[in-house]
């Protein structure tokens, strides 16, 4: 499933298709070069929900969220 990172104190995007959904969070693929920077507060957004998260890992082009 597609959605978008949102990151940064002016909330730029990031295209992210969500590999792993739970209850307490996400693994993500970034779908932009692996040179994206994600900083400050995240909100992850799938089909219009938004949903608070911090970075738990990362790895390559894979970010895991952890949902707050």
């Amino acid at each position: 499933m597609s959605g978008q990172l949102l990151h940064g104190m002016h909330r730029e995007s990031a295209d992210v298709v969500v590999r792993n959904l739970t209850d307490g969070g996400a693994k993500v693929r970034l779908t932009a070069a692996t040179g994206v920077q994600i900083s400050g507060p995240l909100v992850l957004r799938i089909a219009s929900v938004d949903r608070a998260c911090v970075v738990a890992w990362r790895a390559g082009d894979e970010v895991g969220l952890r949902f707050e």
